[in-house]
């Protein structure tokens, strides 16, 4: 690094952070900044002058360059012109004399500095050159795992989520709508494909599109989930960032923002279209309203941006039958110009309808009948040509292959994912427990007053706003019913952050039990304080009261009894608030308990939602279409709780109602679908693989040496737990390392448990950053040390060179799933020859030793350097052959099966086709143009 840092345009520099990037070129300098570009990448990067991660790229006389045009010369003379060096010499092929500025040397050189240092004395303790052979090792076995993005997660392992990940993660710009059940983890899913995407490199700008009330939600879930930190975008950002010649929307590459934000305001949808999207995600699809005569603004606003984005995620759990044509218009969205006339459409479902009712048999384990066979062949003649009869699908094995055939037929089963809750095992049961309460004097008046707030809610009348606690019985209930069931733990949601506030003081003040309250007014750092000293075992809180923001994004099923402390009004909600503890994962029966005050809306609510919907021992599919129906009956009955006539008319024309609609929802299913989105047969692979990764230990071992040798302080906290603090010793900063602390966990159980705990997983950023500072770091590059191997003789030595092959390409080629960075490591002993050691190095050579066998081995080591370089480029050459053929072979099948698909399903575009013969021309240029790099060498010698 130069220790002036002076800066001129066309001066070539190396990024020690990212050395990924390539050679730099400085293309604009001024007072306070100045900005690279790298070439090989395409990007460019702003840094502060004073502080800026950059080394100067200077050769020596001697020293061979390599031009961009492809040539090398020999250095004989160098000078500078303006702050850039011209170096002077022959050309290594026509053998002319040439000028090389700076300015035109190939983007992909790499500082070599692994023999200066060595020669120089520039020593490292040997261990960093374990931390270097490893973190490369790691590093290049993590970019060609099938489990890269999803692994890390913090989620359990449940088998439907991470399939449809997968299969959509995978794709070239997916296109898809997710249409899970509420509770099944439509949430979880998006994130999944957004993390897989961002880290094979298939996207990097993301927009997420979601409804005002989900924007925290949808927040937090990244970063909790993923750790993805999206930027919230709202007016008052837009106006801070927004200088009237920039877009605000390309100041961050993660973006979530509001639907109803940008469709009601032109100037800012205008530039979120004027912003390119890899990916667009909208969240709660069902509320776009569209009819062929008046789409509404929101779908429109989300048209527009689907039409420039390459990849949409649509989200939602409103199943299709409750609105054909709202489903059609979402397919729309993803495929304009297939999905073009209803009425054409709904041809084309008939016909797949009738695919999924002659497949029933095979779904069933039986043998389909004559006219089944007939209609199968009709449907998909190419896959039933090999079928001469039934007795050729007796075997699970063979139905299972046509049923997988079959899917490929389904017209929208490449694009809609669909899983119900009935088909997915490990959800608990349900018990109501109801306690009705005698109405308090001052609450009468409120109850029939006509006002629906007070209706609901008669606590928040003005007149008792410091002396409700003191007359509501439901208050007293709450304190008995804590004591009876302690420690049982408590999930108490209620409307409003105020109630939960002020029956955290009558708990502090009457009881002394431990609580925790959770609500909207506090910081996402208080909040999941909240949590956390809710979720502790043996000293946490036995309560946990919530407002509705309770209901949004956590997951508390370590608990299993929920009170609700009043209900609201729309069954989306309850199922929201009850899903907290209703999860795949809760071991126990849920337990919901509502108290309500007798002859009130909020007893009125209660039968409604139990007698008419069946809402609380059961998930309400169909809740909100019944909702839309008897919306006047259910607010006159709120209204008028004593009018126990109103109150049955609502019950029984809503329970007729729900059955019609939950019978509906039956007689549309669609099984082959649904057998499409489970993952079925498909999954077990990808199970196994992250399992057998979450069983390793080969993360917190690699993790603990390298905070041993950055400086990094681990203290053992329990349960599985790690507490990493920053100490004064550090050799190196640790991006991503709290100051102030972090506790972190290698164990998924303790991560799903515990989530104030970072999950540090191959996928962690935190992970990530530690070897990009081993890697991007001089330690390492040279070292000598003792080794203690009874085995060999005294005295013996060898030289230990890893060299790395490295290619620079865009990260939309996802170079790294076929030639990541590679170590090759070469050893060879004293007399030139390769051996294959494993020996531990103990302990680093004095200054003065090291001198001395510098001084004596000098000319063995330099021969031994370039016999070890030889080698490496005959390593280097298998890798890249091989690299070729597995790139060709795995590229080209995936565009055979795309064709052979898109012949019986046109959900498959021509654009994934075309983007992947092109991702082949260019990844044979990258890869033939990779090169191999001298990164470290380590000379051992033995004294046991």
């Amino acid at each position: 690094m130069s220790s002036e840092m002076s800066f001129f345009v066309g001066q070539r520099w190396l990024s020690n952070a990212e050395t990924e990037l390539g050679l730099g070129a400085v293309i604009s300098v001024d007072f306070r900044a100045v900005e690279v570009l790298f070439p090989a990448t395409g990007e460019s990067r702003m840094y502060t002058k004073q502080n800026a991660p950059l080394t100067r790229l200077v050769f020596e006389i001697g020293e061979t360059v390599k031009s961009q045009d492809g040539w090398e010369m020999n250095v004989t003379e160098v000078e500078e012109s303006q702050g850039v060096l011209i170096y002077m010499g022959i050309r290594e092929d026509t053998k002319a004399q040439v000028r090389l500025p700076e300015t035109f040397l190939d983007h992909h050189i790499r500082l070599n500095q692994p023999e200066k240092r060595l020669f120089n004395m520039q020593l490292d303790h040997p261990k960093w050159f374990d931390l270097r052979f490893n973190a490369m090792k790691y590093q290049y076995t993590y970019f060609k795992s099938s489990t890269i993005g999803l692994s890390g997660a913090r989620i359990s392992l449940i088998p439907h989520q991470l399939h449809i990940a997968s299969e959509v993660g995978t794709r070239h710009a997916p296109r898809v709508l997710l249409a899970d059940e509420v509770g099944l983890g439509k949430t979880i899913e998006a994130a999944l494909i957004i993390h897989q995407q961002i880290k094979t490199g298939r996207a990097e700008r993301i927009l997420i599109l979601v409804p005002d009330s989900l924007i925290h939600q949808w927040l937090v879930e990244m970063l909790r989930r993923v750790n993805l930190a999206f930027a919230i975008f709202d007016e008052s950002r837009c106006e801070a960032l927004d200088d009237g010649e920039s877009n605000p929307f390309e100041n961050d590459q993660l973006v979530l923002c509001s639907i109803d934000f940008l469709a009601s305001n032109p100037k800012r949808h205008a530039q979120a279209l004027a912003a390119h999207w890899d990916l667009m995600v909208v969240d709660e699809a069902h509320h776009l309203a569209w009819s062929s005569e008046a789409p509404s603004d929101e779908y429109q606003c989300v048209e527009a941006l689907a039409n420039q984005t390459s990849g949409v995620l649509l989200l939602t759990a409103t199943p299709d039958q409750l609105g054909h044509e709202s489903h059609f218009a979402r397919l729309r969205l993803l495929d304009p110009a297939r999905f073009h006339d209803y009425s054409v459409f709904l041809q084309e479902e008939s016909r797949y309808s009738q695919l999924a009712d002659a497949v029933a048999p095979l779904l069933s384990e039986s043998l389909p009948d004559d006219k089944q066979l007939a209609k199968l062949t009709e449907i998909a003649p190419d896959v039933m040509a090999n079928v001469s009869s039934a007795d050729s699908l007796s075997t699970q094995e063979a139905r299972s292959t046509l049923l997988h055939q079959l899917i490929d037929c389904h017209g929208t089963g490449r694009m809609l994912f669909r899983n119900r809750r009935a088909n997915i095992e490990g959800f608990p049961e349900r018990a109501l427990n109801v306690y009705p309460l005698e109405t308090p004097e001052e609450y009468s008046e409120a109850i029939v007053s006509g006002d629906l707030t007070q209706a609901l809610y008669p606590e928040r009348q003005p007149k008792l706003v410091n002396s409700w606690t003191t007359i509501d019985p439901r208050v007293d209930w709450l304190l008995d019913f804590m004591a009876s069931i302690k420690p049982a733990k408590i999930l108490l949601i209620c409307a409003s952050a105020r109630t939960a506030q002020e029956l955290g003081e009558v708990i502090r003040t009457q009881t002394g039990t431990r609580h925790s309250v959770f609500h909207e007014g506090m910081s996402i750092v208080e909040r999941d304080k909240a949590a956390h000293y809710f979720a502790d075992e043996e000293e946490g809180a036995q309560i946990l009261l919530c407002s509705e923001i309770g209901s949004e994004g956590r997951n508390f099923q370590f608990a299993h009894h929920l009170v609700l402390f009043d209900l609201p009004l729309t069954p989306d909600l309850l199922e929201q608030r009850i899903g907290r503890l209703d999860r795949i994962g809760q071991t126990q029966t849920v337990q919901i308990h509502v108290p309500y005050i007798d002859s009130s809306a909020q007893h009125v609510l209660a039968q409604w939602y139990h007698q008419g919907l069946n809402a609380f021992e059961n998930t309400c599919p169909t809740g909100t279409g019944v909702f839309e129906d008897v919306k006047a009956l259910l607010l006159g009955a709120c209204l008028q709780p004593h009018n126990t006539d109103a109150r049955n008319e609502l019950i029984e024309t809503s329970r007729v109602l729900n059955n019609q609609l939950m019978a509906q929802l039956e007689e549309g299913r669609d099984r082959l679908l649904e057998l499409n989105a489970s993952g079925e047969g498909r999954i077990e692979q990808l199970l196994e693989d992250i399992i057998e990764l979450d069983s390793t230990q080969d993360l917190s071992r690699f993790m603990g040496r390298v905070f041993d040798a950055i400086g990094v302080q681990q203290d053992e906290k329990g349960n599985d737990c790690f507490i990493l603090m920053p100490t004064e010793s550090m050799v190196s900063q640790l991006p991503g390392l709290d100051p102030e602390g972090m506790t972190v966990t290698y164990k998924r159980r303790v991560a799903t448990t515990l989530e104030n705990v970072q999950f540090l997983s191959w996928d962690h950023p935190l992970v990530h950053t530690a070897i990009d500072v081993i890697l991007t770091d001089v330690h390492g590059k040279s070292s000598i040390g003792f080794s203690a191997e009874k085995t060999l003789p005294k005295g013996a030595y060898w030289l230990e060179a890893l060299f790395t092959l490295d290619a620079k390409a865009p990260k939309a080629l996802q170079l790294g799933r076929f030639l990541p960075q590679t170590p090759i490591k070469i050893c060879l002993d004293a007399q030139g020859k390769q051996v294959e050691l494993d020996v531990e190095v103990r302990r680093p050579a004095g200054k003065k030793i090291s001198q001395q066998l510098l001084g004596a081995l000098e000319k063995p080591l330099q021969l031994s350097i370039e016999a070890a370089r030889k080698l490496a480029h005959q390593q280097a050459n298998q890798c890249l052959h091989d690299a070729l053929e597995n790139m060709h072979s795995t590229l080209n099948s995936e565009i055979q099966r795309l064709k052979d698909l898109q012949q019986r399903n046109p959900a498959v575009r021509d654009s994934e086709i075309t983007f992947i013969e092109k991702q082949i021309h260019a990844l044979d240029e990258v890869i033939q143009q990779a090169d191999v790099q001298l990164d470290a060498l380590r000379i051992v010698v033995n004294n046991p």
